[in-house]
């Protein structure tokens, strides 16, 4: 298999991330976040919004993604 070493479509939690910095922009979209509301915000996110569910269908994709 031929692929960049660093390619997201091998890495779900870049897909993650992805997820959460968007949600993050929606609660501030203008940034600015202060360090301590930004680490409440993203903890905030990963507990609340990150489903098991979505977690699992990017693993179940990266074979699609080959």
């Amino acid at each position: 298999i031929n692929w960049p070493p660093s390619s997201p479509d091998l890495n779900p939690i870049e897909n993650i991330w992805r997820v959460i910095k968007q949600r993050l922009r929606n609660r501030n979209p203008h940034g600015g976040w202060k360090l301590e509301d930004l680490k409440r915000a993203i903890l905030d996110v990963w507990e609340n919004e990150i489903s098991i569910g979505l977690i699992n269908r990017f693993v179940d994709t990266i074979p699609q993604r080959l």
